[in-house]
């Protein structure tokens, strides 16, 4: 579950820069709800568009605002307060909470680490013959749009391993020693990274049909001319180089492109 918070500028600095591992909170209603595992979703006040998510690792509550500062007051407030009672002074200066408050329903602090988005990882592969890159023509889903072969990652297996095994499953040839072109991570409700392969030597027999669609030998000249995905678009000038290359694109909900950028490496 993801809860919202606000927090002021400096103290998102510094969860940001991972210097801030708790947060303390009046153990409201709204803090009640809140539990290990979950996620919170803290939010700049200067710019509410400035976010960061953080997993709770550890709850804990407290009768009094003493006694949750007293128990990491060296580690979380001594860079920036001379004391414990001076501490409980500036939250109650700075209208964090009030005497009140506190009596009524006690501290909360919540023990929290930077949340790790777990990326959708996948592979493809443009594997060149007679100046031709093999290509699949989509005929189900994404409007007979064309793409190299290739797809996700089963576990245990590293790039490599995923773009010969799905370069073999989807077009019944083995690749040869496929090279690295690039990395290129992407984002839109999600967020993955797409590693690029080109090769030049393969072994088998093509498949007369795949599964995902039509398999089609495209001339090296045609490959921009033809319908692909918005991202591989971008990045087709890159292929086929002495150099690899890594891109960042920012997609919307149809897969286009909203902004990108290319670096060689």
């Amino acid at each position: 579950m993801i809860h919202i918070m606000k927090i002021n500028d400096n103290a998102f600095e510094r969860m940001k820069k991972g210097i801030k591992k708790r947060e303390y909170r009046v153990n409201d209603e709204k803090r009640k709800l809140v539990r290990v595992g979950d996620i919170i979703e803290f939010q700049k006040i200067s710019n509410q568009e400035e976010k960061i998510q953080m997993d709770v690792k550890d709850i804990n509550y407290f009768y009094s605002l003493n006694d949750a500062i007293s128990l990491h007051f060296d580690e979380d407030f001594s860079d920036r307060h001379s004391d414990i009672e001076s501490t409980v002074h500036s939250f109650y200066q700075k209208g964090y909470c009030t005497e009140e408050e506190i009596e009524k329903n006690g501290m909360v602090v919540f023990e929290i680490k930077k949340h790790r988005i777990t990326h959708a990882n996948a592979t493809a592969c443009y594997l060149i013959k007679d100046n031709k890159v093999l290509m699949i023509k989509f005929s189900k889903k994404w409007g007979q749009v064309y793409a190299p072969p290739g797809g996700k990652f089963e576990s245990g297996e590293t790039p490599l391993d995923c773009i010969i095994r799905e370069f073999y499953e989807e077009t019944g040839l083995t690749l040869i020693n496929p090279r690295l072109q690039g990395i290129s991570y992407w984002k839109d409700s999600s967020e993955g990274i797409i590693f690029v392969y080109v090769a030049d030597d393969f072994k088998g027999d093509l498949k007369v049909v795949s599964e995902e669609g039509t398999l089609e030998w495209i001339k090296l000249e045609d490959l921009s001319k033809i319908k692909q995905f918005d991202q591989n678009e971008k990045f087709t000038p890159y292929l086929f180089k002495d150099e690899l290359f890594e891109g960042k694109f920012l997609l919307d909900d149809s897969c286009m492109v909203l902004k990108y950028e290319i670096r060689k490496m």
